[in-house]
């Protein structure tokens, strides 16, 4: 039986529904990159080499070529192939994105590229970030947001695109990705998101803006830490509990990365109020780390 692919909805909630853990902004998209990959019902195990599987994606007809495009970008996940054949690997798989017919190959393709974080693969998620399926052009959002922020990205065309979509999980890709990047030109677009009636793409703002220091991200930044759960099974849009205090976790690991203290008052008063065990220990860290 062949795996079943999440659906194109279920992959924008990735980060539609915040990280759980406690990640700073370029580890979410690395987290994001990672759900993707492992977003498949089924697993398969397979003893196949890189190589008998780029040989078998050269070979493969419409029907199954995205499995083995899928199981190639486990291998690479796991850093399973050599440095030295990184060109070799990324010359095939350019040559098979531009032949692939289903998006599903070119999806995992672009997954897998995004997982290698060498400027060689850029051409090729470059390419995807214009494709005419909106999941690949979301894989290659979270590939580049995933990429070393030395690497030659261009980020006008990419904040034009957050500007002009309509897809609101691409968007949140595109803010993600160029706060981990510290992209100054989409500041202002993120303190803009500050008043959007989406909470995903407010959230996402005020995380992203920590990176920049924005202070006007302060409201809303207290407001997440503050959010109480629901109780029961949340309704469609709405934040559960793990993805409340995943996003909670975030902003923690943030101030600390940043050593912005401005919060350090609301801090003391999570440690105070909230129930949750786990996130008054991380804001605990969090207030003796940035006290310092």
């Amino acid at each position: 039986t062949e795996p079943q692919q999440p659906p194109v909805g279920e992959t924008k909630k990735l980060l539609e529904n915040p990280i759980v853990g406690s990640l700073v902004v370029p580890i979410a998209i690395v987290l994001v990159g990672a759900l993707i990959i492992f977003g498949v019902t089924k697993m398969l195990s397979t003893d196949r080499s890189y190589k008998d599987l780029v040989r078998e994606l050269h070979s493969k007809t419409f029907g199954n070529r995205w499995i083995a495009a899928y199981e190639l970008s486990k291998q690479i996940s796991a850093k399973k192939i050599p440095n030295e054949e990184v060109p070799w690997l990324i010359s095939n798989l350019s040559e098979i994105y531009d032949q692939a017919v289903d998006p599903r190959t070119r999806d995992f393709i672009v997954v897998a590229l995004g997982s290698l974080k060498t400027e060689l693969a850029l051409p090729v998620i470059q390419k995807a970030l214009n494709d005419k399926d909106p999941k690949v052009q979301f894989s290659g959002v979270v590939a580049i947001g995933n990429m070393p922020s030395t690497f030659p990205i261009e980020w006008t065309p990419l904040l034009q695109k957050m500007r002009e979509t309509k897809d609101e999980g691409l968007r949140q890709a595109i803010i993600l990705g160029a706060a981990s990047h510290r992209v100054k030109d989409a500041q202002a677009d993120m303190v803009g998101y500050l008043d959007s009636t989406n909470p995903s793409i407010r959230y996402a703002a005020a995380l992203g803006l920590i990176n920049f220091k924005d202070e006007k991200a302060l409201p809303v930044l207290e407001e997440i830490l503050f959010l109480v759960p629901p109780t029961t099974k949340p309704e469609p849009g709405q934040f559960g509990a793990n993805e409340t205090v995943g996003l909670q976790l975030n902003i923690l690991a943030a101030l600390q990365k940043n050593e912005w203290k401005l919060l350090n008052g609301a801090l003391g008063k999570l440690i105070a109020t909230s129930g949750n065990k786990l996130l008054v220990v991380k804001a605990q860290e969090a207030l003796n780390l940035l006290k310092n």
